[in-house]
């Protein structure tokens, strides 16, 4: 039809730093491709701004392509890898910087602890969602199993209980 075929896109909820310009801000990055990820954080960047985002010790450069409300797009000058940047934990303390170089922000030790508390949260949401998905999928299977399991057997005794019948003279 002339269109080219949309990128599959992966959705995560990531926490990360973000630096546009000179100033860091927190972002959550919603989902990813192999080319781009969307976004999310109070002060998006505007379109054509070129940012940094970091995970860990994953350094991600992006030119911004689009921007609604809260959420905004990312073209990345590299390729991503969606399971290398979710498996990517979070650094313990910030990386070393230059002595030269000014930092912008300094993030208090309270947040970094509310920070890895919510990391936490959210690693164990998504183990118990797997395990409820793995234990719904299982009763549902044996529940089936077992309707059928009954169907068959009234199938197959009603003949058998007749022919007995036939069988024993009555």
């Amino acid at each position: 039809m002339g269109f080219k075929p949309r990128e599959e896109r992966i959705t995560v909820l990531i926490p990360s730093r973000m630096r546009v310009g000179a100033a860091w801000m927190d972002v959550i990055i919603h989902n990813v491709s192999s080319r781009g990820l969307m976004a999310g954080c109070d002060s998006p960047p505007v379109p054509g701004n070129y940012i940094e985002v970091r995970r860990g010790t994953i350094v991600i450069v992006g030119r911004v392509m689009w921007s609604k409300g809260r959420f905004f797009g990312v073209r990345t000058q590299d390729r991503l890898t969606v399971s290398t940047l979710v498996s990517e934990p979070r650094l313990a303390q910030r990386p070393k910087q230059d002595s030269d170089r000014q930092v912008a922000e300094r993030r208090a030790d309270v947040r970094l602890v509310h920070e890895a508390q919510m990391a936490r949260r959210l690693e164990r949401s998504r183990a118990f969602a797997s395990i409820f998905q793995f234990v719904i999928i299982a009763l549902a299977v044996v529940a089936v199993a077992f309707l059928g399991a009954s169907t068959l057997y009234g199938v197959l005794s009603a003949p058998a209980h007749t022919l007995n019948r036939a069988l024993a003279g009555q």
